[in-house]
């Protein structure tokens, strides 16, 4: 057991080390009450996961702690994901005036843990540690969001709670009633043991799965799931909006790939409510974003847009589906995080967050206009930027699997999406600024805004070598 255990760890050394960061930012952070030595620790930490994550580069498909935990290459695209969204975060959590620098230790012990959350969901191979890995994501969320000494982020924070909370007693019935048809928690077993199911017990299938994928839903904001989205996203801390916006949807979309190929049986039922939801996930969230006034529900409302267009990938059931996933969650990574950026720089500077804030920035500040304008077209899927290349892949992946419909809806709703994104710009180029003197921006800023400007317009002009890695990462494999 103990040569068991050595080996478990030797494959899952990034997951410790930031584990081990998290409880020392903490301590560190209660200790000093500064800013600098929990962020000194907080990014060892990331530096050395990071470096123990390069090393786990190709990993064969190593099943660790007795199976629950399976390291392959389908999540170790994912696991890059989750640490790229922290490594972007931390510097916006540098950068942003909202952040108390007395309650950073708190703050950076919180985000690693949500790394730590995100990784175990992607990499789970069975239900309780995929249960657990939700969890810890969650409470670790409903924290950081009420971390404002402000009515509207313990309003946000208790909303947040609430639904989650309903979603996780939904989610567990959902697996109690799957563990009572089977009698197996493994998702190599799960399979094995729903393909002998018959009769009766086909429809009991069916319910317990579609009562897990509803608390699955919760977590990437699927319609009807993403009502609390908005609000929270509205009260919490920039740094943490943009957190949320992408890592627990990456880590949520891996683990609803890991469940649909563990319940593969099911998938020709479930598939028409899914593909209908898919459909509405991505109009309403950009229907409803034409509405928005302030910043960050604009952006959360994108956000449901953007997941719609992700869960393409998984309704097409290929290859090439999840090909097309994994690239455009590499581009939402960069493009989305790297527009919040641009957000933290004008909030910072004005104090509010409605999208008036924006009037006039390419006078104060050309550069950040420019990153911001990027950020934006990305996301509406101009070329020849990465996030075309993304949305290609996915609406192609549609058409070969011959559900055109995904396709249509996808290329509609980006065109939809395209008025509000442009909007922001007009303001931006089109209009006077309020304030004439120029905006400033910390070296957080400027590194999170070059990093995910050279990602979003390199990997766009190049795609070859990223297109090349993802490849060998499209198999979702059960051990």
């Amino acid at each position: 057991m103990g040569t068991l255990l050595l080996q478990s760890l030797n494959a899952w050394w990034p997951e410790t080390i930031l584990s081990l960061g998290a409880l020392a930012a903490m301590v560190v952070g209660v200790s000093s009450r500064r800013c600098g030595p929990a962020l000194i620790v907080g990014w060892l930490s990331l530096f050395g996961s990071g470096f123990a994550l390069w090393h786990a580069s190709v990993p064969a498909g190593t099943s660790v702690f007795f199976g629950v935990i399976l390291c392959d290459p389908f999540s170790l695209a994912f696991r890059w994901v989750a640490w790229g969204s922290v490594a972007i975060v931390l510097s916006l959590l540098m950068a942003s005036r909202e952040v108390d620098p007395s309650s950073v230790g708190e703050y950076v012990g919180l985000l690693l843990l949500i790394g730590v959350g995100l990784m175990l969901m992607a990499e789970a191979n069975h239900l309780l540690m995929a249960y657990v890995a939700m969890e810890l994501v969650s409470l670790s969320s409903y924290l950081l969001v009420g971390f404002l000494d402000e009515p509207r982020s313990s309003e946000a924070a208790l909303k947040y709670l609430l639904f989650g909370a309903l979603a996780s007693g939904i989610m567990l019935f959902g697996m109690s009633l799957l563990f009572g048809l089977t009698g197996e928690l493994g998702f190599s077993e799960l399979l094995q043991a729903s393909m002998g199911l018959s009769g009766p017990m086909t429809n009991a299938l069916l319910l317990s799965i579609t009562l897990m994928l509803a608390g699955l839903a919760f977590k990437i904001s699927m319609v009807p799931f993403h009502m609390w989205t908005p609000d929270a996203y509205e009260g919490a801390p920039i740094p943490i909006t943009a957190l949320l916006s992408v890592g627990p949807k990456a880590a949520g979309l891996a683990l609803f790939a890991r469940l649909m190929a563990a319940l593969a049986p099911a998938w020709p039922t479930l598939e028409p409510l899914l593909l209908a939801l898919t459909v509405l996930t991505m109009t309403l969230g950009n229907l409803v974003a034409l509405a928005q006034t302030n910043v960050k529900r604009l952006l959360a409302y994108s956000t449901i847009g953007q997941v719609g267009y992700l869960l393409i990938g998984l309704m097409v059931h290929t290859r090439t589906g999840i090909e097309g996933l994994l690239l455009y969650l590499v581009a939402y990574l960069f493009m989305n995080l790297g527009l919040f950026a641009c957000v933290v720089a004008v909030v910072n500077e004005t104090g509010h967050e409605s999208l008036e804030a924006f009037r006039g920035l390419s006078a104060r500040s050309p550069a950040l206009a420019l990153c911001c304008a990027v950020f934006l077209l990305s996301l509406a899927g101009m070329p020849p930027l990465l996030g075309f290349f993304g949305k290609f892949l996915l609406f192609g992946a549609a058409l070969e699997a011959g559900k055109p419909l995904l396709a249509i809806a996808g290329i509609v709703n980006s065109a939809i999406a395209l008025t509000y994104y442009v909007n922001i710009i007009r303001l931006m180029y089109l209009n006077a600024p309020q304030r004439a003197e120029p905006l400033h921006t910390t070296p957080a800023l400027r590194w999170a805004l070059a990093v995910c400007g050279a990602a979003t317009v390199l990997l766009g002009l190049f795609p070859g070598p990223l297109l090349t890695w993802l490849s060998t990462r499209t198999v979702v494999t059960l051990l």
